[in-house]
């Protein structure tokens, strides 16, 4: 039993790295979800929305 344990304390610390990464990850994907949401809100025309495909090369 002691085992287990042992080895969800090293997940856990290891997770401590990678919290920050995936805190700003949702943030900046948060504020994407945000932005797309308000420019179909507001109307505005298709000319100044960024392209969706990228330019012909």
């Amino acid at each position: 039993m002691i085992e287990p344990v042992a080895h969800v304390g090293h997940w856990a610390i290891n997770l401590l790295y990678v919290a920050p990464l995936v805190v700003a990850v949702g943030v900046l994907g948060w504020q994407s979800m945000k932005d797309r949401r308000a420019i179909k809100q507001s109307g505005e025309p298709a000319a100044r929305r960024p392209p969706t495909d990228p330019p012909p090369a």
